[in-house]
C-alpha cells in the first residue's frame, strides 16, 4: 500500500484507525493531546494493529495533511511496502538520570538489533522522551555511542505550556518519565535534516560562567548574563525584558552555514538566563533574529528534494517556540498547507533531535517512493 495519516478533534479512535488501517501495518506513529491520556490511546493502538510496532507522544498541537490541530489525534501507518523490521524501546527514568536512561535503550538495541547490522541509509530511528527531562544529554549519548550509525530523529514530548506532564508510548506502555525509540529497517529511501528559519545577525559573545545541568547561563564575557542580554538587544535595562524578547531574539551556535539555536525560556535569581537547552561556558553564541518562517518551510521541502526527488510523505518535528511564532502571525493554516501534498504528520515539540538536542527549529523526515 502507502503511507497512511489521519487526525481527529476528539477521541474517535475508531475512525481514526480505519483511516491508517492497511494491509500488513508494520508501524504506528501518533501524537496526541496530554487530556486524551483517561483513553488510554497506546493501548487502543495496540489493540487495533497488535503485530505492529506503535510509538507516540503528547503533543501542543499537531500537522497533518488534513489540516492544522491545536489539539486532538494524529497518526501515521507505514506497511510492508514501506518497512521491512521493527524494533521498539521503552525506558522509565530520564528525569532522575537521562544518561542511564539512554545507556540502558542502546543495551538493549544493541541486543536486539545489533550495531554491525546498522546502516545509515536503511535504517531510521525515532526518539520520543519526556518533554521535562534534560534530553540533550539522551542525544549525547546516542550521538557518541561508538559504532551506532543510526539516523535519530524525533522530539520531545510536550503538554499545553503547563511543564508539568508530558508522555511518550511504546507499544502497550506509556511514561511519564521516559524515553521510547522506534528502529525501522526501511525499504524505501528517505532524507533527515533540520531547518532553522532564525538568522545570525554581527553580534556575537562568549558565555563565560555557565550551569550546563540546569541549563542557566550566569554571565556573559564577564558580566551579568540578563542585563548583557537586554543591552544586547537594545532594551535600557534587564527589567524591560519580556517572554516576548526571548523569542524574537533567541541565541545560535553557528557552525558554517549550519545554525543550532538556543531558547532562552526565563530569568533566575535576576543573574541567569534559563534556556531549553544547555550551553557551556566558553561557548560563542550569536544573536538571531527571525526570518520568514512560511518561505523557510517551502525552502525546506526544496531542500529535500534536492536529495529525494520523489518525496511521498513526512513527519515533522516543530518547536513549540515556532507554533507560538506562527500563532501570532495568524499563520498557523499557511504553515500546514505548505506541506499538503504530502501524507505527512507531525506534533510542537519542547525539542527537537536530530544528531543533538535543538530549540526553535523544524526536524523532518521526507519519505520517497
Amino acid at each position: 500500500m502507502s503511507i497512511q495519516v489521519a487526525a481527529r478533534r476528539s477521541w474517535d479512535i475508531d475512525g481514526l484507525i480505519k483511516e491508517i488501517d492497511q494491509p500488513n501495518v508494520k508501524a504506528v506513529i501518533y501524537f496526541f493531546s496530554v487530556e486524551l491520556e483517561r483513553f488510554a490511546p497506546h493501548k487502543a493502538f495496540k489493540r487495533a494493529f497488535p503485530q505492529a510496532s506503535c510509538i507516540g507522544a503528547s503533543m501542543i498541537g499537531g500537522w497533518c495533511t488534513t489540516g492544522a490541530q491545536e489539539k486532538g489525534l494524529i497518526a501515521m501507518s507505514l506497511s510492508s511496502d514501506e518497512v521491512a523490521e521493527t524494533c521498539i524501546v521503552l525506558q522509565e527514568g530520564v528525569k532522575r538520570d537521562p544518561v542511564l536512561a539512554a545507556h540502558k535503550v542502546i543495551e538493549t538495541l544493541r541486543r536486539k538489533v545489533g550495531y554491525s547490522t546498522i546502516y545509515p541509509n536503511t535504517y531510521l530511528g525515532l526518539v520520543f522522551f519526556d518533554g521535562l527531562c534534560r534530553g540533550e544529554e539522551i542525544i549525547k549519548r546516542f550521538t557518541l555511542e561508538k559504532g551506532f550509525n543510526l539516523n535519530l530523529i524525533g522530539g520531545a514530548a510536550a503538554d499545553e505550556l503547563a511543564f508539568t506532564k508530558t508522555l511518550v508510548s511504546a507499544d502497550e506502555t506509556c511514561s511519564d518519565d521516559g524515553v521510547a525509540v522506534m528502529v525501522l529497517k526501511m525499504k524505501i529511501p528517505f532524507y533527515c535534516n533540520h531547518y532553522v528559519h532564525c538568522l545570525p545577525t554581527k553580534t556575537s559573545f562568549v558565555i563565560t560562567k555557565a550551569d550546563p545541568v540546569n541549563r542557566i547561563v550566569w554571565e556573559i564575557e564577564g558580566q551579568n548574563a540578563v542585563e548583557y542580554y537586554a543591552k544586547a538587544i537594545g532594551l535600557s535595562g534587564a527589567d524591560k525584558l519580556t517572554a516576548v524578547h526571548f523569542a524574537k531574539n533567541p541565541v545560535g551556535i553557528v557552525m558554517g552555514d549550519t545554525v543550532y539555536v538556543r531558547s532562552q525560556r526565563g530569568i533566575i535569581d535576576a543573574q541567569g538566563l534559563q534556556f531549553y537547552c544547555s550551553i557551556d561556558e566558553a561557548t560563542t553564541v550569536h544573536l538571531l533574529r527571525p526570518g520568514d518562517i512560511i518561505a523557510h518551510a517551502r525552502t525546506s521541502l526544496e531542500d529535500a528534494r534536492h536529495y529525494l526527488p520523489d518525496i511521498q510523505g513526512a513527519l515533522l518535528f516543530n518547536c513549540v517556540l515556532r507554533y507560538v511564532e506562527l500563532q501570532e502571525l495568524h499563520k498557523v493554516a499557511e504553515f500546514n498547507r505548505a506541506f499538503e501534498h504530502l501524507r505527512f504528520a507531525g506534533f510542537n515539540t519542547y525539542g527537537e533531535e536530530y544528531l543533538t538536542h535543538h530549540n526553535q527549529t523544524l526536524t523532518a523526515i521526507f519519505f520517497g517512493a
